[in-house]
Protein backbone atom coordinates (compact mmCIF):
# COMPACT_ATOMS: atom_id res chain seq x y z
CA UNK A 1 0.00 0.00 0.00
CA UNK A 2 2.76 2.26 0.78
CA UNK A 3 4.44 1.60 -2.34
CA UNK A 4 1.37 2.56 -4.57
CA UNK A 5 0.66 5.78 -2.36
CA UNK A 6 4.06 6.68 -3.41
CA UNK A 7 3.77 6.27 -7.05
CA UNK A 8 0.37 8.01 -7.09
CA UNK A 9 2.49 10.72 -4.97
CA UNK A 10 4.93 11.00 -7.73
CA UNK A 11 2.47 10.55 -10.69
CA UNK A 12 0.37 13.72 -9.62
CA UNK A 13 3.63 15.46 -8.94
CA UNK A 14 4.66 14.86 -12.19
CA UNK A 15 1.51 15.87 -13.98
CA UNK A 16 1.56 18.66 -12.04
CA UNK A 17 4.55 19.96 -12.76
CA UNK A 18 4.03 19.22 -16.83
CA UNK A 19 1.12 20.99 -16.41
CA UNK A 20 3.10 24.20 -14.63
CA UNK A 21 5.10 24.20 -17.63
CA UNK A 22 2.55 24.15 -19.94
CA UNK A 23 1.00 27.15 -18.37
CA UNK A 24 4.38 28.97 -17.84
CA UNK A 25 5.60 28.46 -22.26
CA UNK A 26 5.81 31.38 -24.30
CA UNK A 27 7.52 32.13 -27.18
CA UNK A 28 11.18 32.35 -25.83
CA UNK A 29 10.85 29.26 -24.39
CA UNK A 30 10.11 27.18 -27.94
CA UNK A 31 12.56 29.99 -29.44
CA UNK A 32 15.23 28.73 -26.52
CA UNK A 33 14.45 24.75 -27.52
CA UNK A 34 14.68 25.14 -31.18
CA UNK A 35 18.35 26.84 -30.65
CA UNK A 36 19.60 24.17 -28.69
CA UNK A 37 18.34 21.77 -30.81
CA UNK A 38 19.78 23.28 -33.89
CA UNK A 39 23.07 23.51 -31.93
CA UNK A 40 23.25 19.55 -31.13
CA UNK A 41 22.65 19.42 -34.70
CA UNK A 42 26.32 20.89 -35.54
CA UNK A 43 28.63 17.40 -35.30
CA UNK A 44 25.95 15.76 -37.94
CA UNK A 45 25.92 18.82 -40.97
CA UNK A 46 28.71 19.23 -43.09
CA UNK A 47 30.47 22.44 -41.57
CA UNK A 48 34.09 23.32 -41.45
CA UNK A 49 34.05 23.75 -37.76
CA UNK A 50 36.48 22.84 -35.11
CA UNK A 51 34.66 21.08 -32.10
CA UNK A 52 37.19 21.14 -29.74
CA UNK A 53 36.78 24.70 -30.23
CA UNK A 54 33.00 25.33 -29.90
CA UNK A 55 33.43 22.63 -26.85
CA UNK A 56 35.75 25.17 -25.04
CA UNK A 57 33.67 28.09 -25.79
CA UNK A 58 30.28 26.05 -24.75
CA UNK A 59 32.09 25.28 -21.57
CA UNK A 60 33.01 28.76 -20.92
CA UNK A 61 29.84 29.81 -21.78
CA UNK A 62 28.20 28.18 -18.88
CA UNK A 63 30.71 28.66 -16.70
CA UNK A 64 29.77 32.37 -17.18
CA UNK A 65 26.27 31.60 -17.27
CA UNK A 66 27.05 30.78 -13.60
CA UNK A 67 28.73 34.47 -13.17
CA UNK A 68 25.76 35.91 -14.21
CA UNK A 69 23.81 34.44 -11.63
CA UNK A 70 26.06 36.04 -8.79
CA UNK A 71 26.20 39.46 -10.91
CA UNK A 72 22.65 39.28 -12.23
CA UNK A 73 20.37 38.09 -9.69
CA UNK A 74 22.83 37.84 -6.49
CA UNK A 75 23.77 41.57 -7.36
CA UNK A 76 28.00 40.72 -6.43
CA UNK A 77 29.98 41.94 -9.23
CA UNK A 78 32.65 38.90 -8.60
CA UNK A 79 35.85 39.57 -10.29
CA UNK A 80 36.65 36.30 -9.27
CA UNK A 81 35.25 33.87 -10.68
CA UNK A 82 37.65 32.46 -12.77
CA UNK A 83 39.23 30.85 -9.23
CA UNK A 84 36.72 28.46 -9.29
CA UNK A 85 36.86 26.97 -12.64
CA UNK A 86 40.41 26.81 -11.81
CA UNK A 87 39.43 24.88 -8.38
CA UNK A 88 37.01 22.83 -10.69
CA UNK A 89 39.84 22.08 -12.98
CA UNK A 90 42.38 21.04 -10.83
CA UNK A 91 39.69 19.43 -7.84
CA UNK A 92 38.60 16.91 -11.23
CA UNK A 93 41.98 16.70 -12.50
CA UNK A 94 43.77 15.04 -8.51
CA UNK A 95 40.87 13.27 -7.91
CA UNK A 96 41.55 11.44 -11.69
CA UNK A 97 44.81 11.70 -11.80
CA UNK A 98 46.26 10.58 -8.10
CA UNK A 99 43.27 9.09 -6.80
CA UNK A 100 41.88 7.72 -10.08
CA UNK A 101 38.78 8.15 -9.68
CA UNK A 102 36.38 7.33 -12.34
CA UNK A 103 35.31 10.75 -14.91
CA UNK A 104 32.30 10.94 -13.40
CA UNK A 105 33.41 10.94 -9.75
CA UNK A 106 36.21 13.17 -10.38
CA UNK A 107 33.62 15.70 -11.92
CA UNK A 108 30.93 15.57 -8.78
CA UNK A 109 33.93 15.91 -6.75
CA UNK A 110 35.60 19.21 -8.29
CA UNK A 111 31.95 20.72 -8.27
CA UNK A 112 31.73 20.08 -4.85
CA UNK A 113 34.77 21.41 -3.79
CA UNK A 114 34.21 24.72 -5.81
CA UNK A 115 30.53 25.03 -5.10
CA UNK A 116 32.12 25.06 -1.30
CA UNK A 117 34.53 27.16 -1.93
CA UNK A 118 31.71 29.67 -3.58
CA UNK A 119 29.95 28.98 -0.51
CA UNK A 120 33.01 30.21 1.31
CA UNK A 121 33.41 33.20 -0.40
CA UNK A 122 29.57 34.20 -1.01
CA UNK A 123 29.12 34.17 2.89
CA UNK A 124 31.32 37.13 3.17
CA UNK A 125 30.46 39.05 0.35
CA UNK A 126 26.76 38.71 1.43
CA UNK A 127 27.74 40.79 3.81
CA UNK A 128 30.14 43.61 1.43
CA UNK A 129 29.30 46.17 -0.56
CA UNK A 130 29.22 45.57 -4.19
CA UNK A 131 32.89 47.61 -4.06
CA UNK A 132 34.40 45.18 -1.24
CA UNK A 133 33.22 42.20 -3.25
CA UNK A 134 34.84 42.93 -6.58
CA UNK A 135 38.34 43.74 -4.43
CA UNK A 136 38.05 40.70 -2.67
CA UNK A 137 36.28 38.24 -5.55
CA UNK A 138 39.73 39.90 -7.63
CA UNK A 139 41.79 39.00 -4.94
CA UNK A 140 41.00 35.70 -4.86
CA UNK A 141 41.37 35.10 -8.07
CA UNK A 142 44.93 35.92 -7.71
CA UNK A 143 45.53 33.64 -4.74
CA UNK A 144 44.08 30.51 -6.52
CA UNK A 145 46.57 31.39 -9.47
CA UNK A 146 49.54 32.08 -7.08
CA UNK A 147 49.07 29.49 -5.02
CA UNK A 148 48.71 27.09 -8.26
CA UNK A 149 52.15 27.96 -9.21
CA UNK A 150 53.44 28.03 -5.60
CA UNK A 151 53.05 24.35 -5.44
CA UNK A 152 53.81 22.26 -8.00
CA UNK A 153 52.88 19.24 -6.12
CA UNK A 154 49.56 19.83 -6.75
CA UNK A 155 49.60 21.82 -9.82
CA UNK A 156 52.15 19.34 -12.01
CA UNK A 157 54.48 22.94 -12.09
CA UNK A 158 55.38 23.77 -15.34
CA UNK A 159 53.81 20.65 -17.44
CA UNK A 160 50.40 20.69 -15.47
CA UNK A 161 48.30 17.50 -14.90
CA UNK A 162 48.19 15.03 -17.83
CA UNK A 163 44.71 13.58 -18.10
CA UNK A 164 43.86 10.16 -19.91
CA UNK A 165 41.23 10.01 -21.99
CA UNK A 166 37.97 10.16 -20.23
CA UNK A 167 34.22 8.63 -20.02
CA UNK A 168 31.24 9.01 -19.37
CA UNK A 169 28.68 6.26 -18.90
CA UNK A 170 30.96 3.93 -20.93
CA UNK A 171 31.35 6.70 -23.76
CA UNK A 172 34.71 8.16 -24.62
CA UNK A 173 35.36 11.85 -24.72
CA UNK A 174 35.22 12.22 -28.02
CA UNK A 175 35.45 15.92 -29.43
CA UNK A 176 31.85 15.37 -30.37
CA UNK A 177 31.01 14.10 -27.51
CA UNK A 178 32.74 16.94 -25.15
CA UNK A 179 30.73 19.33 -27.60
CA UNK A 180 27.13 17.50 -27.15
CA UNK A 181 28.44 17.94 -23.34
CA UNK A 182 28.87 21.56 -23.75
CA UNK A 183 25.24 22.21 -25.53
CA UNK A 184 23.80 20.28 -22.46
CA UNK A 185 25.73 22.13 -20.08
CA UNK A 186 24.95 25.29 -21.48
CA UNK A 187 21.10 24.40 -21.66
CA UNK A 188 21.22 23.30 -17.60
CA UNK A 189 23.12 26.43 -16.46
CA UNK A 190 20.76 28.51 -18.50
CA UNK A 191 17.09 26.20 -17.36
CA UNK A 192 18.64 26.57 -13.79
CA UNK A 193 19.62 30.82 -14.00
CA UNK A 194 15.41 30.53 -15.39
CA UNK A 195 14.10 28.43 -12.88
CA UNK A 196 16.13 30.32 -10.16
CA UNK A 197 14.97 34.04 -11.24
CA UNK A 198 11.05 33.17 -11.32
CA UNK A 199 10.86 31.30 -8.16
CA UNK A 200 10.34 33.83 -4.75
CA UNK A 201 14.47 33.24 -3.94
CA UNK A 202 14.89 34.56 -7.17
CA UNK A 203 12.88 37.75 -6.85
CA UNK A 204 14.16 38.18 -3.49
CA UNK A 205 17.66 38.25 -5.11
CA UNK A 206 16.78 40.31 -7.92
CA UNK A 207 15.05 42.78 -5.19
CA UNK A 208 18.05 43.39 -2.85
CA UNK A 209 20.16 43.36 -6.03
CA UNK A 210 18.12 47.12 -6.63
CA UNK A 211 17.26 48.45 -2.77
CA UNK A 212 18.90 45.60 -0.56
CA UNK A 213 17.58 47.86 2.64
CA UNK A 214 14.09 47.89 1.50
CA UNK A 215 14.03 43.92 0.81
CA UNK A 216 15.41 42.95 3.98
CA UNK A 217 13.13 45.37 5.46
CA UNK A 218 10.46 43.11 4.25
CA UNK A 219 11.95 39.99 5.76
CA UNK A 220 13.86 38.46 2.83
CA UNK A 221 17.16 36.78 4.08
CA UNK A 222 19.07 38.40 1.75
CA UNK A 223 23.25 37.46 2.83
CA UNK A 224 22.12 33.59 3.02
CA UNK A 225 20.68 33.70 -0.77
CA UNK A 226 23.30 35.59 -1.82
CA UNK A 227 25.68 32.76 -0.16
CA UNK A 228 23.41 30.42 -1.54
CA UNK A 229 23.73 31.73 -5.48
CA UNK A 230 27.12 32.18 -4.83
CA UNK A 231 28.28 28.60 -4.31
CA UNK A 232 25.63 27.48 -7.14
CA UNK A 233 27.72 29.95 -9.51
CA UNK A 234 30.89 28.53 -8.48
CA UNK A 235 29.73 24.99 -8.81
CA UNK A 236 28.72 25.55 -12.48
CA UNK A 237 31.84 27.00 -12.95
CA UNK A 238 33.76 24.03 -11.67
CA UNK A 239 31.77 21.64 -13.55
CA UNK A 240 32.91 23.53 -16.47
CA UNK A 241 36.19 23.57 -15.76
CA UNK A 242 36.69 19.51 -14.90
CA UNK A 243 34.98 19.15 -18.16
CA UNK A 244 37.26 21.67 -19.91
CA UNK A 245 40.21 20.05 -18.60
CA UNK A 246 39.31 16.26 -19.55
CA UNK A 247 38.86 18.76 -23.14
CA UNK A 248 42.48 19.96 -23.51
CA UNK A 249 43.94 16.48 -21.75
CA UNK A 250 45.74 18.57 -18.95
CA UNK A 251 45.45 20.68 -16.16
CA UNK A 252 48.09 23.76 -16.87
CA UNK A 253 48.05 26.69 -14.12
CA UNK A 254 48.71 29.06 -16.50
CA UNK A 255 45.61 28.42 -18.13
CA UNK A 256 43.74 29.60 -14.96
CA UNK A 257 44.97 33.55 -14.71
CA UNK A 258 43.10 36.70 -13.15
CA UNK A 259 42.74 37.61 -16.88
CA UNK A 260 40.17 34.46 -17.29
CA UNK A 261 37.70 35.93 -14.66
CA UNK A 262 38.57 39.11 -16.24
CA UNK A 263 37.30 37.34 -19.13
CA UNK A 264 34.08 36.28 -17.98
CA UNK A 265 33.26 39.43 -16.25
CA UNK A 266 33.43 41.08 -19.66
CA UNK A 267 31.43 38.28 -21.39
CA UNK A 268 28.59 38.78 -18.31
CA UNK A 269 28.59 42.71 -18.71
CA UNK A 270 28.76 43.07 -22.19
CA UNK A 271 26.12 40.23 -22.69
CA UNK A 272 23.65 41.16 -19.98
CA UNK A 273 24.43 40.30 -16.48
CA UNK A 274 19.86 40.32 -15.82
CA UNK A 275 19.43 37.57 -18.81
CA UNK A 276 19.76 34.27 -18.54
CA UNK A 277 21.84 34.09 -21.79
CA UNK A 278 23.79 37.36 -21.47
CA UNK A 279 27.00 35.39 -20.11
CA UNK A 280 26.66 32.93 -23.19
CA UNK A 281 25.97 35.95 -25.87
CA UNK A 282 29.01 37.88 -24.72
CA UNK A 283 31.28 34.95 -24.37
CA UNK A 284 30.32 34.01 -28.32
CA UNK A 285 31.12 37.78 -28.82
CA UNK A 286 34.35 37.46 -27.76
CA UNK A 287 35.09 34.00 -29.27
CA UNK A 288 33.85 35.66 -32.72
CA UNK A 289 36.36 38.52 -32.01
CA UNK A 290 39.47 36.17 -31.54
CA UNK A 291 38.45 33.82 -34.48
CA UNK A 292 38.17 37.20 -36.76
CA UNK A 293 41.80 37.56 -35.16
CA UNK A 294 43.20 34.80 -36.49
CA UNK A 295 41.66 34.94 -39.56
CA UNK A 296 44.13 37.84 -39.86
CA UNK A 297 47.16 36.07 -39.89
CA UNK A 298 49.06 37.78 -37.21
CA UNK A 299 51.63 35.58 -34.97
CA UNK A 300 50.24 34.52 -31.65
CA UNK A 301 52.01 37.78 -30.07
CA UNK A 302 50.54 39.85 -32.46
CA UNK A 303 47.31 38.24 -32.32
CA UNK A 304 46.74 38.23 -28.73
CA UNK A 305 47.44 41.97 -28.68
CA UNK A 306 44.84 42.67 -31.29
CA UNK A 307 42.23 40.48 -29.71
CA UNK A 308 42.57 42.51 -26.27
CA UNK A 309 42.76 45.91 -28.20
CA UNK A 310 39.33 44.88 -30.22
CA UNK A 311 37.51 43.24 -27.02
CA UNK A 312 38.28 46.84 -24.98
CA UNK A 313 37.22 49.22 -28.04
CA UNK A 314 34.01 47.09 -28.40
CA UNK A 315 33.14 46.88 -24.88
CA UNK A 316 33.95 50.49 -23.80
CA UNK A 317 31.40 51.34 -27.22
CA UNK A 318 28.69 48.92 -26.32
CA UNK A 319 28.89 50.64 -22.57
CA UNK A 320 28.56 53.90 -23.45
CA UNK A 321 25.38 52.76 -25.33
CA UNK A 322 23.89 49.78 -24.14
CA UNK A 323 24.01 50.41 -20.19
CA UNK A 324 23.08 47.29 -19.46
CA UNK A 325 24.50 44.76 -21.81
CA UNK A 326 23.04 43.36 -25.28
CA UNK A 327 20.23 41.50 -24.42
CA UNK A 328 18.68 43.47 -21.34
CA UNK A 329 18.99 46.54 -23.74
CA UNK A 330 16.91 45.03 -26.61
CA UNK A 331 14.36 44.29 -24.35
CA UNK A 332 14.13 47.33 -23.05
CA UNK A 333 14.44 48.96 -26.57
CA UNK A 334 11.45 46.53 -27.50
CA UNK A 335 9.57 47.77 -24.53
CA UNK A 336 9.85 51.49 -24.93
CA UNK A 337 8.23 50.55 -28.65
CA UNK A 338 4.76 49.50 -27.03
CA UNK A 339 4.89 52.49 -24.59
CA UNK A 340 7.00 52.97 -21.11
CA UNK A 341 4.62 56.00 -19.74
CA UNK A 342 3.75 55.68 -16.55
CA UNK A 343 0.92 53.81 -16.14
CA UNK A 344 -2.80 54.75 -14.53
CA UNK A 345 -4.43 51.58 -12.74
CA UNK A 346 -7.60 51.29 -11.19
CA UNK A 347 -8.07 52.16 -7.27
CA UNK A 348 -10.63 49.17 -6.72
CA UNK A 349 -9.86 47.26 -3.50
CA UNK A 350 -10.44 44.37 -1.63
CA UNK A 351 -11.19 43.65 1.90
CA UNK A 352 -7.93 42.95 4.11
CA UNK A 353 -7.45 38.86 5.26
CA UNK A 354 -8.47 39.35 9.21
CA UNK A 355 -5.56 39.25 11.21
CA UNK A 356 -5.95 36.31 13.83
CA UNK A 357 -3.93 37.57 16.93
CA UNK A 358 -3.81 41.05 16.92
CA UNK A 359 -0.79 42.60 18.42
CA UNK A 360 -0.01 45.93 20.89
CA UNK A 361 3.43 47.18 21.67
CA UNK A 362 5.00 48.64 23.98
CA UNK A 363 8.39 50.37 24.46
CA UNK A 364 9.80 51.90 27.39
CA UNK A 365 13.10 54.09 28.29
CA UNK A 366 13.79 54.12 24.27
CA UNK A 367 17.08 55.61 23.73
CA UNK A 368 18.98 55.90 20.54
CA UNK A 369 22.06 58.09 19.90
CA UNK A 370 24.06 58.88 16.52
CA UNK A 371 27.74 59.55 18.13
CA UNK A 372 26.60 63.29 19.44
CA UNK A 373 23.15 63.56 18.23
CA UNK A 374 20.60 62.16 20.41
CA UNK A 375 17.72 61.09 17.84
CA UNK A 376 15.69 59.14 20.76
CA UNK A 377 15.58 59.95 24.57
CA UNK A 378 14.16 57.92 26.98
CA UNK A 379 10.99 57.62 25.04
CA UNK A 380 7.59 55.88 26.13
CA UNK A 381 5.04 53.78 23.49
CA UNK A 382 2.08 52.17 24.61
CA UNK A 383 0.17 51.48 21.11
CA UNK A 384 -2.77 49.27 21.59
CA UNK A 385 -3.50 46.18 19.12
CA UNK A 386 -5.83 46.72 16.15
CA UNK A 387 -5.52 50.74 16.63
CA UNK A 388 -3.74 53.47 14.36
CA UNK A 389 -1.14 54.92 16.27
CA UNK A 390 -0.18 58.13 14.87
CA UNK A 391 3.76 59.54 15.37
CA UNK A 392 3.87 63.44 14.36
CA UNK A 393 6.45 66.11 15.53
CA UNK A 394 8.42 68.40 12.98
CA UNK A 395 11.33 67.51 10.70
CA UNK A 396 14.24 66.05 12.92
CA UNK A 397 12.13 64.83 15.78
CA UNK A 398 13.08 61.36 16.00
CA UNK A 399 9.85 60.06 14.19
CA UNK A 400 11.63 57.76 11.98
CA UNK A 401 14.34 56.31 14.50
CA UNK A 402 11.41 55.42 16.70
CA UNK A 403 10.11 53.19 13.86
CA UNK A 404 13.36 51.88 12.77
CA UNK A 405 13.89 50.76 16.62
CA UNK A 406 10.10 49.35 16.67
CA UNK A 407 10.79 47.22 14.02
CA UNK A 408 13.93 46.02 15.15
CA UNK A 409 16.31 47.48 11.95
CA UNK A 410 18.17 50.06 15.19
CA UNK A 411 18.74 48.55 18.22
CA UNK A 412 18.31 51.26 20.78
CA UNK A 413 20.87 52.44 23.00
CA UNK A 414 18.77 52.03 26.25
CA UNK A 415 15.04 50.40 26.51
CA UNK A 416 13.02 47.94 25.50
CA UNK A 417 10.21 47.29 22.87
CA UNK A 418 8.11 44.10 23.79
CA UNK A 419 5.23 42.92 21.45
CA UNK A 420 1.62 40.75 23.04
CA UNK A 421 1.98 37.27 21.81
CA UNK A 422 4.54 34.77 20.59
CA UNK A 423 4.98 34.88 16.49
CA UNK A 424 6.94 37.57 15.22
CA UNK A 425 5.32 40.06 13.19
CA UNK A 426 6.17 43.69 12.72
CA UNK A 427 6.97 44.91 8.96
CA UNK A 428 7.99 48.48 8.37
CA UNK A 429 7.97 50.52 5.36
CA UNK A 430 10.59 53.56 3.54
CA UNK A 431 10.25 57.11 4.44
CA UNK A 432 11.46 57.23 0.63
CA UNK A 433 9.40 55.57 -2.06
CA UNK A 434 11.78 51.94 -1.99
CA UNK A 435 10.32 49.96 -5.26
CA UNK A 436 11.84 47.56 -7.02
CA UNK A 437 11.97 49.20 -10.48
CA UNK A 438 12.97 46.33 -12.52
CA UNK A 439 10.07 43.85 -10.97
CA UNK A 440 6.54 43.86 -11.71
CA UNK A 441 4.18 45.01 -8.75
CA UNK A 442 3.23 41.30 -8.51
CA UNK A 443 7.28 39.96 -7.92
CA UNK A 444 7.30 43.22 -5.68
CA UNK A 445 4.82 41.83 -3.45
CA UNK A 446 5.97 38.46 -4.00
CA UNK A 447 9.62 39.77 -2.11
CA UNK A 448 7.07 40.13 1.17
CA UNK A 449 5.01 36.84 0.58
CA UNK A 450 7.47 34.02 2.16
CA UNK A 451 5.56 30.78 2.96
CA UNK A 452 7.20 27.95 4.28
CA UNK A 453 10.95 27.35 2.75
CA UNK A 454 10.32 29.38 -0.38
CA UNK A 455 13.37 31.35 -0.30
CA UNK A 456 15.51 28.05 0.11
CA UNK A 457 17.59 28.55 -3.58
CA UNK A 458 18.53 24.24 -3.71
CA UNK A 459 14.84 23.77 -3.28
CA UNK A 460 14.26 26.51 -6.27
CA UNK A 461 16.43 24.84 -8.59
CA UNK A 462 14.98 21.57 -8.34
CA UNK A 463 11.32 22.81 -8.32
CA UNK A 464 10.68 20.28 -5.81
CA UNK A 465 6.92 19.31 -5.26
CA UNK A 466 7.07 21.74 -2.22
CA UNK A 467 9.50 24.68 -3.38
CA UNK A 468 6.67 24.79 -6.07
CA UNK A 469 3.68 24.63 -3.53
CA UNK A 470 5.42 27.33 -2.00
CA UNK A 471 5.88 29.51 -5.22
CA UNK A 472 2.06 29.20 -5.41
CA UNK A 473 1.19 30.06 -2.63
CA UNK A 474 3.49 33.09 -2.02
CA UNK A 475 2.12 34.23 -5.41
CA UNK A 476 -1.41 34.14 -4.21
CA UNK A 477 -0.45 35.87 -1.20
CA UNK A 478 0.99 38.66 -3.46
CA UNK A 479 -1.61 38.69 -5.26
CA UNK A 480 -4.34 39.24 -2.54
CA UNK A 481 -2.50 41.94 -1.41
CA UNK A 482 -2.07 43.40 -4.70
CA UNK A 483 -6.14 43.62 -4.64
CA UNK A 484 -6.26 45.36 -1.15
CA UNK A 485 -3.95 48.51 -1.45
CA UNK A 486 -6.15 48.33 -5.40
CA UNK A 487 -3.67 47.59 -7.66
CA UNK A 488 -4.86 43.56 -8.58
CA UNK A 489 -4.72 45.06 -12.38
CA UNK A 490 -1.44 46.11 -12.16
CA UNK A 491 -0.12 42.73 -11.38
CA UNK A 492 2.32 42.57 -14.99
CA UNK A 493 2.98 46.33 -14.54
CA UNK A 494 6.85 47.01 -13.66
CA UNK A 495 7.11 49.20 -10.71
CA UNK A 496 8.83 51.93 -12.33
CA UNK A 497 6.09 52.24 -15.73
CA UNK A 498 3.64 53.04 -12.19
CA UNK A 499 3.01 56.87 -11.02
CA UNK A 500 4.17 57.71 -7.51
CA UNK A 501 1.27 57.72 -5.66
CA UNK A 502 0.82 53.49 -7.21
CA UNK A 503 4.24 53.16 -6.08
CA UNK A 504 3.73 53.87 -2.60
CA UNK A 505 0.74 51.50 -2.23
CA UNK A 506 2.72 49.18 -3.50
CA UNK A 507 5.22 49.27 -0.64
CA UNK A 508 2.52 48.63 1.16
CA UNK A 509 0.86 45.77 -0.59
CA UNK A 510 4.85 43.93 -0.13
CA UNK A 511 4.74 45.11 3.55
CA UNK A 512 0.87 43.36 3.59
CA UNK A 513 2.57 40.31 1.99
CA UNK A 514 4.49 39.47 4.78
CA UNK A 515 1.03 38.91 6.55
CA UNK A 516 2.65 41.35 9.62
CA UNK A 517 0.41 42.12 12.40
CA UNK A 518 2.14 45.44 13.26
CA UNK A 519 2.53 47.37 10.36
CA UNK A 520 5.11 50.47 10.70
CA UNK A 521 4.10 53.14 8.11
CA UNK A 522 6.80 56.16 7.24
CA UNK A 523 4.76 59.02 5.08
CA UNK A 524 2.81 57.06 2.92
CA UNK A 525 1.29 60.01 1.76
CA UNK A 526 4.57 61.73 0.54
CA UNK A 527 4.22 63.06 -2.71
CA UNK A 528 0.33 62.10 -2.95
CA UNK A 529 -2.40 64.05 -4.56
CA UNK A 530 -5.68 65.11 -2.69
CA UNK A 531 -7.77 62.07 -4.11
CA UNK A 532 -4.66 59.51 -3.17
CA UNK A 533 -4.59 60.51 0.27
CA UNK A 534 -8.64 59.59 0.74
CA UNK A 535 -7.89 56.76 -0.77
CA UNK A 536 -4.92 55.93 1.16
CA UNK A 537 -7.13 56.72 4.09
CA UNK A 538 -9.56 54.32 3.39
CA UNK A 539 -7.14 51.76 3.45
CA UNK A 540 -5.63 52.56 6.36
CA UNK A 541 -9.14 52.61 8.37
CA UNK A 542 -10.17 48.82 6.49
CA UNK A 543 -6.61 47.04 7.83
CA UNK A 544 -7.10 48.61 11.50
CA UNK A 545 -10.79 47.22 10.96
CA UNK A 546 -9.33 43.72 10.21
CA UNK A 547 -7.24 43.59 13.31
CA UNK A 548 -3.82 45.01 12.21
CA UNK A 549 -2.07 47.43 14.33
CA UNK A 550 -0.49 50.02 12.33
CA UNK A 551 2.34 53.29 13.69
CA UNK A 552 1.83 55.61 11.39
CA UNK A 553 4.58 58.52 10.88
CA UNK A 554 3.28 61.49 8.85
CA UNK A 555 3.48 64.99 8.06
CA UNK A 556 -0.14 65.28 6.68
CA UNK A 557 -2.25 66.52 9.73
CA UNK A 558 -5.43 65.73 7.63
CA UNK A 559 -4.55 62.06 7.78
CA UNK A 560 -3.87 61.74 11.10
CA UNK A 561 -7.01 63.39 11.74
CA UNK A 562 -9.17 60.80 10.14
CA UNK A 563 -7.75 57.81 10.63
CA UNK A 564 -5.42 58.12 14.00
CA UNK A 565 -6.95 56.47 17.04
CA UNK A 566 -3.98 57.63 19.78
CA UNK A 567 -1.03 60.47 18.72
CA UNK A 568 2.27 60.77 20.07
CA UNK A 569 4.06 64.14 19.30
CA UNK A 570 7.91 63.85 19.41
CA UNK A 571 10.44 67.07 19.90
CA UNK A 572 14.32 66.31 19.58
CA UNK A 573 13.72 62.72 20.34
CA UNK A 574 11.51 63.41 23.40
CA UNK A 575 7.70 62.61 23.73
CA UNK A 576 5.82 66.61 24.46
CA UNK A 577 2.00 65.21 24.18
CA UNK A 578 0.50 62.14 23.74
CA UNK A 579 -3.47 61.52 23.35
CA UNK A 580 -6.68 61.34 21.12
CA UNK A 581 -6.30 64.15 18.01
CA UNK A 582 -8.39 66.62 20.44
CA UNK A 583 -6.27 66.47 23.10
CA UNK A 584 -3.22 66.93 21.66
CA UNK A 585 -3.78 69.81 18.95
CA UNK A 586 -4.98 71.87 22.50
CA UNK A 587 -1.46 71.10 23.77
CA UNK A 588 0.59 74.39 24.21
CA UNK A 589 4.14 72.14 24.03
CA UNK A 590 2.75 71.34 20.87
CA UNK A 591 1.42 74.31 19.32
CA UNK A 592 4.94 75.97 20.57
CA UNK A 593 6.58 73.30 18.70
CA UNK A 594 4.68 73.34 15.12
CA UNK A 595 3.81 77.39 15.33
CA UNK A 596 6.01 79.14 17.96
CA UNK A 597 3.49 79.47 20.34
CA UNK A 598 0.12 78.83 21.65
CA UNK A 599 -3.04 80.17 19.42
CA UNK A 600 -4.63 83.70 20.05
Amino acid sequence: MAGTAALVQTRNAVVEAAHEARVGWNRRATAAVVVLALAALVPALPLDVSLDGLAADLYLGAAAVGLGMIVGLGGMPSLGHGAFVAIGAFGTALLSDRLDWPTEAALVGGVVVAAIAGAAVGTVAGFLRPALVAVVSWLIAWLVFLGLAAFPSVSGGSQGLILEEGTVVGLRLSATLHYELGVALAALALLVFVVLSRSPAGVALAAARQNRAAAEGLGAPVARLRAAVFALGAGIGGLAGGLAVYLAGVADAAAYGPLLSAKLFIAVVLGGAVAPAGGLVGVAVLAALSRLVELGGLDSVQAARVEALLVAVIVLAALGTIERGLLPSLTDWRRRRRGGEPREVAAARHEPPIVDAPASVRGRGLTKRFGSVTALEDVDLDIQAATVHALIGPNGSGKTTALAVLAGAVAPDAGTVAMSGHEPGVVRTLQATAVFPELTALENALVGARPGLGHRVARAVLATPKARADARAARAGAQSALDVVGLGAAADVRAHELPGSAQRRLMIASALATRPRVLLLDEPTAGAGYSEVDLLADLIRDLRSSGLTIVLVEHNLRLVRRVADRITVLEAGRVIADGTIDEVVENEAVLKAYLGGPRN
